[in-house]
């Protein structure tokens, strides 16, 4: 039986890059960038799709700056909920099976050990809100969808937290980052990996994708700045000043302080343990800056 077909949007954003890298080594794939789909251009979705010769959709696109939502909530609400809503009913006319990336973002943040599947949801900005609205709807228009949700993504495509802090590093030692505030850092190679199971063995609903532990902005940013001294990088320190996200006035939107995903239900998937997001980081940076 050939390999099913892929759609991919967003195929410009980190994770969009990635996954077509990764899969198109088995699949056959159509990528299409927002100047081909716009999510915010709802009502042209349906025509454009029918255009197209696909078996699943993976739809990593939307608007994912939580400020950028709340200095713009129609095109959130279009970008995030709209949009995929219209993926997934022509998804369900057509018989394709459409898996739909979502975000850490739909939890509130307040105290907690690890958010699971099936709790409940209640989001503090109008990104999670509008993502939240949109896995709801992916699900009820299409009944085999996927509702993937990542959190703090990392890898050779987009630039991130780490790499930023190991650029600053460069530069100067006086570096701070938020102490007060957790989720799971997660590899997009390793989304990818996932994600290319989960196409050859078909699940439905709401599924977290990350990877195992937990880390606060400064943590994280410590532990990159540690793989990079001992990769031999000339950074001025490792050490990073913690500071809380109150101290952060700059932003526009609020932020769940803690949004640390269980990936229980994925490990039973893939029948085996999912390493810890700080192996995956030192993987991931000492391919990027191994000399060549």
């Amino acid at each position: 039986m050939p390999a099913p077909r892929l759609l991919i949007l967003g195929s410009n954003g980190g994770l969009g890059r990635a996954l077509v890298r990764k899969l198109s080594t088995v699949h056959e794939i159509t990528a299409w960038t927002r100047a081909e789909l716009d999510l915010e251009q709802s009502e042209t979705i349906a025509a454009k799709l029918a255009r197209c010769d696909f078996d699943v959709l993976l739809n990593p696109a939307g608007l994912t700056s939580p400020d950028a939502c709340e200095t713009q909530p129609e095109n959130a609400r279009l970008a995030n909920t709209a949009g995929p809503q219209a993926l997934a009913e022509a998804c369900q006319t057509r018989g394709a099976r459409m898996i739909h990336f979502s975000t850490d973002h739909v939890f509130s943040g307040e105290p907690h050990d690890l958010w699971h599947e099936h709790d409940a949801t209640r989001p503090v900005n109008l990104y999670g809100r509008t993502k939240r609205e949109g896995e709801k709807a992916v699900l009820k228009a299409c009944a085999d969808a996927l509702v993937a949700r990542v959190s703090w993504l990392f890898g050779p495509d987009k630039p991130s937290h780490p790499d930023q802090m190991i650029e600053r590093a460069l530069q100067t030692d006086d570096l701070s980052a938020v102490s007060d505030k957790a989720s799971v850092p997660t590899s997009t190679a390793d989304v990818c990996e996932w994600t290319a199971h989960l196409i050859a063995n078909p699940a439905s609903g709401i599924l977290h994708l990350c990877n195992s532990g937990s880390a606060s902005w400064h943590s994280w940013a410590e532990a990159a700045l540690a793989i990079a001294s001992w990769l031999g990088l000339p950074v001025k320190t490792t050490l990073v000043r913690p500071i809380l996200l109150a101290e952060l006035t700059q932003l526009r939107a609020a932020r769940p302080l803690r949004t640390v995903m269980s990936n229980e239900k994925l490990q039973t998937l893939l029948g085996g343990e999912i390493r810890d997001w700080s192996t995956a980081l030192e993987d991931y940076l000492t391919e990027k800056h191994r000399p060549r």
